[in-house]
């Protein structure tokens, strides 16, 4: 027989998953989430969190919106499948709901603020779009910092709005949240947040909160010099370019920087006329993505004081990581809970070392093309060691 009681059944009661309308954000059922979920978001791949939770016959729809409560975040997910259980409960796996916005629209190249460009196509699609369907009125976009850049695409091209949301996190330090809204203890409304990321915190591997230090550099070196060659019927520009990454971080075309990497790694491009004001960019966002082909994961118990994963650190945060000698210049890019709250597994990073995950990211790459050029912004704000 199923077990009616939640606390007897899983031990806690601190964990609820509410299932609540995809268009109206209006409540439809709820489950209590047993010791065997994996909530997980990550910034490069598509990754289902699972839960399961102590009932059948939930009242919910494939799309519909799911959000776990606990003490640590307020989880926002987009609900995948549901599958029934021998034992009488169900497994849920779910979408990251920035998933909603794994929309292709038309490419258009904007300069000015970016965080206002990310504003205007979110509302856009999902708040003023002609088909009503499509618009959520529950979301509410909040545009709370500010920066200055640049996005250049091809012409005539089709571009992923999630695409647009990586590459200016990448390039400009500019992340993003969801939360919840309620009035009267009742859910009203989901926000999408613009932010500025947390940047210059330093990680010492050999904190004693860190466990299960695993570190994996990609089989490629580090691209640090980007040399484009005219095309041979160019009319206006037929000059060489060359540009170096320093070890800094900055970008030159002073071939004899002291800042210039030892071992040299070097990629050539073919460009054109109409390509020529944007070859710095281009350049940069090579050597920016090459730099972060690395892959690191830690264990971090949530009970220490300084590095606090949703409450001091989140994705998208920018970190150095000190590991044997060895300093990484990274990104977060994951964070990962399994059956417990009480540790999270935090990956930095793009490089991936499972197979599966080695083919979405290949294949996310070779679709994205090459619709893309960015200006990229460094910033050196001192966030302190750990």
């Amino acid at each position: 027989m199923p077990c009616n009681n939640p606390r007897r059944l899983f031990g806690h009661v601190d964990m609820k998953l509410l299932f609540l309308d995809r268009s109206t954000l209006q409540y439809k059922d709820n489950a209590y989430v047993s010791n065997q979920f994996e909530l997980t978001l990550d910034m490069v791949l598509i990754k289902r969190s699972t839960f399961k939770v102590n009932k059948q016959n939930i009242n919910c729809d494939i799309g519909d919106i799911v959000i776990l409560n606990n003490h640590i975040f307020s989880y926002i997910g987009i609900l995948e499948s549901i599958e029934l259980n021998d034992d009488y409960t169900t497994s849920i796996k779910s979408l990251d709901f920035r998933e909603i916005f794994n929309l292709d629209i038309p490419a258009i190249s904007f300069n000015g603020d970016l965080a206002d460009y990310l504003y205007q196509i979110i509302t856009d699609y999902f708040k003023n779009n002609l088909d009503q369907k499509q618009n959520l009125a529950y979301l509410t976009v909040s545009k709370e910092t500010s920066v200055s850049g640049s996005l250049s695409f091809e012409s005539d091209n089709i571009v992923n709005m999630s695409k647009i949301f990586e590459l200016v996190s990448k390039g400009y330090g500019i992340s993003y949240s969801t939360d919840v809204t309620y009035l009267r203890g009742r859910i009203t409304g989901i926000i999408f947040r613009i932010v500025s990321v947390n940047q210059g915190m330093v990680i010492r591997s050999d904190f004693s909160s860190i466990l299960n230090v695993e570190t994996n550099d990609s089989t490629s070196q580090l691209v640090n010099k980007v040399i484009f060659y005219p095309r041979s019927d160019n009319q206006t520009y037929q000059t060489t370019k060359t540009y170096y990454l320093l070890a800094t971080g900055e970008i030159t075309e002073d071939s004899t920087s002291d800042d210039r990497y030892t071992s040299v790694m070097a990629k050539s491009y073919i460009y054109t006329d109409n390509d020529f004001e944007t070859l710095e960019t281009r350049a940069r966002s090579e050597m920016v993505t090459s730099k972060l082909d690395h892959n690191i994961t830690f264990t971090i118990d949530m009970k220490n004081k300084v590095f606090i994963p949703f409450k001091n650190i989140y994705l998208g945060d920018y970190v150095s990581f000190i590991h044997k000698g060895k300093i990484y210049e990274s990104v977060i890019t994951g964070i990962t809970f399994k059956d417990s709250l009480n540790y999270a597994v935090v990956t930095l990073g793009e490089y991936r070392v499972k197979l599966t995950e080695k083919i979405q990211l290949l294949s996310k790459n070779t679709s994205s093309g090459s619709t893309n050029n960015i200006t990229i912004t460094n910033t050196d704000i001192d966030g302190g060691e750990f």
